[in-house]
């Protein structure tokens, strides 16, 4: 018997269409399965069975509620807007004035100011009152005029930011009975004008033109809230200034001792603003006066105020007499950031070279890395170029330390020549630690960074290879510039001390110096301060140069003067050998008659007549 082929599983829409197995087509197409069948929908009725089906009455009715409901609706919504759509006659209503712009921002000032109209009218007396060449007496009319309309209303005013710098106006070119009325009416709102972005700008302008007694008084409102002001990020802008350019020392140490926390406050009169005294006279109290530095010097760090005086002053207080450990866990990359910005002051100077000392050799190495851009500025500054004296003593990578710091300042030996401290670095880094040319001072506090368990190299050879790196650039700079630096004592003085330590062959210096002199310069204090320097330390080597490379008839010229001659003296004791002997014949043989009178002439025939 043949089986009948068999339908597939039921599925969604009935059975399954048969695959190969249940007699269909190969690959499961439908060959003799059930087809799905079509989804039923209801069918509408016809509209004309519908309206055939509703009467004429009832249609009529439904038109007629409808309507009603209309009219309903229209009622509610007031007789004015149904005349509008009905009655052409009605007149129409004047649109309502749109504000945009300038007549719009006025109108929002006026209502939400109540001074709008004063504000306005102070502002263009301002104006007026600040334009140059305006007679003083006019400008005196027009503050007076200014006084009048802002009294009993500058508390109310001085807030706002467009308003301050008539009140600064005011206080800076003002008589005294117009500072006067500004700062007695200011007074109350001092604590608050330093924290205003704007107001601290007023306050600051208060303390430079107020009177002594004022200005006390001031400080007497700020005392008890120095803290939470200077960690403000405004109002530490005004302790700053007071604290540096107003305050007297009693008032700097009451300044200072109100960070030492609570229990020092009551007492704080008694206290130095120098914490080693202050542990002199608690030292049970240490750690609790650390402690409160530490947790101020993290704040300060954190928040980015480092660059402010009396935060430098709290902050050295703690790294001169915290431990080590906790010296180097401050030292994070966040203070790193922040060096280049402190390093132009003496407690932020002293800072820096703390962080060098202390720190790790990661840290150095940020430490170079922050600083490159900034070491012509900081050659050139008097605390700053002491940061680069203390890196040339601490880092053992002087490969690095030539990268980021020697190779800027080579670059920059024109602008660092010219500059004081400039020449102060130039001769620690030639002369070392020498005393004739860095003073015993500077020595003394670069030498406590010797203790530092960082650095493992010796110092001298640490020394000798920074030498090495700068000293071919410093000579080359002497050689090609020597008639520029003969024209003033202080950078005259760098010629001689690159001979003396720089080392090598200076010949060349030698040379080009010979080449300068003549009758003129030979008169020349800081040419005559060159020679005598240098004939002390390579007398030989220059008398020798001399008498080689000069004529008989020039070196006769040279006696004519009074510091030649003396020149001339000190040349002969020095120099040996056929020229001198030939010099000291040419001499004698000439006559002393012959040349100018001076206490020169004298003593160099004396030493030849011997």
């Amino acid at each position: 018997m043949v089986k009948k082929p068999t339908a597939g599983k039921a599925g969604k829409y009935g059975r399954k269409p048969a695959g190969k197995a249940d007699g269909g087509k190969p690959g499961g197409k439908p060959g003799g399965g059930v087809k799905k069948p079509k989804k039923m929908t209801k069918s509408k009725p016809p509209t004309t069975i519908k309206k055939a089906l509703v009467s004429k009455e009832v249609m009529e009715a439904l038109k007629e509620n409808r309507k009603e409901k209309k009219e309903k609706r229209e009622e509610s919504k007031g007789a004015d807007k149904k005349k509008r759509k009905f009655s052409k006659t009605v007149e129409k209503k004047e649109p309502k004035e749109n504000l945009t712009g300038k007549r719009l921002k006025k109108a929002r000032q006026a209502f939400d100011n109540q001074e709008y109209e004063v504000t306005v009218k102070v502002k263009k007396l301002w104006e007026k009152a600040r334009e140059k060449g305006l007679p003083v007496d006019k400008k005196q009319e027009i503050i007076t005029e200014i006084k009048g309309l802002i009294e009993g209303k500058v508390s109310s005013l001085i807030f706002k930011h467009d308003l301050a710098r008539v009140f600064q106006l005011i206080l800076r070119e003002g008589e005294s009975v117009h500072n006067t009325f500004i700062i007695e009416e200011l007074k109350p709102h001092v604590m608050e004008l330093a924290k205003s972005k704007y107001g601290k700008f007023t306050v600051k302008c208060m303390l430079k033109h107020c009177s002594v007694a004022q200005r006390n008084i001031i400080f007497k409102t700020l005392t008890g809230h120095l803290k939470k002001l200077t960690l403000h990020a405004h109002a530490v802008t005004v302790v700053d200034t007071f604290y540096n350019e107003y305050a007297t020392s009693e008032q700097r140490t009451a300044m200072v001792t109100e960070f030492y926390g609570k229990e020092f406050y009551i007492f704080r009169s008694t206290l130095s603003e120098h914490l080693s005294k202050v542990l002199e006279q608690y030292p049970n109290k240490k750690e609790t006066l650390l402690a409160e530095l530490l947790s101020l010097t993290q704040t300060f760090i954190e928040k980015g105020l480092t660059g402010y005086i009396i935060v430098q002053h709290l902050m050295l207080q703690y790294f001169l007499h915290g431990p080590t450990e906790t010296i180097q866990e401050l030292i994070s990359e966040k203070l790193l950031d922040q060096l280049p910005n402190i390093v132009h002051t003496k407690e932020g100077s002293k800072i820096a070279q703390r962080c060098i000392w202390y720190g790790k050799v990661k840290d150095r190495k940020m430490i170079l890395k922050s600083f490159k851009g900034h070491v012509k500025d900081m050659a050139c500054d008097p605390h700053g170029y002491l940061v680069l004296c203390a890196i040339f003593d601490t880092i053992d990578d002087t490969v690095m330390v030539r990268k980021m710091v020697l190779n800027e300042v080579q670059s920059e030996l024109d602008g660092i020549v010219m500059s004081v401290s400039g020449r102060k670095l130039l001769k620690y880094l030639i002369a070392g630690r020498e005393s004739s040319q860095t003073h015993s001072q500077v020595i003394e506090s670069l030498k406590v960074g010797e203790d530092n368990t960082i650095s493992k190299k010796d110092p001298e050879v640490r020394r000798q290879e920074i030498l090495k790196s700068v000293a071919p650039a410093v000579v080359k700079y002497c050689v090609e510039n020597v008639e520029s630096l003969l024209l003033d004592n202080s950078t005259a003085s760098l010629i001689p001390m690159v001979v003396e330590h720089a080392g090598g062959e200076v010949s060349e210096i030698l040379t080009a110096l010979i080449s300068h002199l003549n009758t003129e310069t030979m008169e020349s204090y800081p040419v005559h301060f060159t020679l005598k320097k240098i004939l002390k330390i390579e007398g030989n080597k220059l008398g020798e140069m001399l008498i080689g490379q000069v004529d008989t008839e020039t070196v006769c010229g040279w006696v004519n003067s009074n510091r030649g001659a003396w020149t001339v003296l000190r040349v002969l004791e020095c120099a040996e050998g056929e020229g001198r002997d030939g010099l000291v014949a040419a001499l004698k043989k000439v006559g002393v008659d012959i040349f100018t009178e001076s206490a020169g002439r004298d003593a160099l025939f004396e030493f030849l007549n011997k």
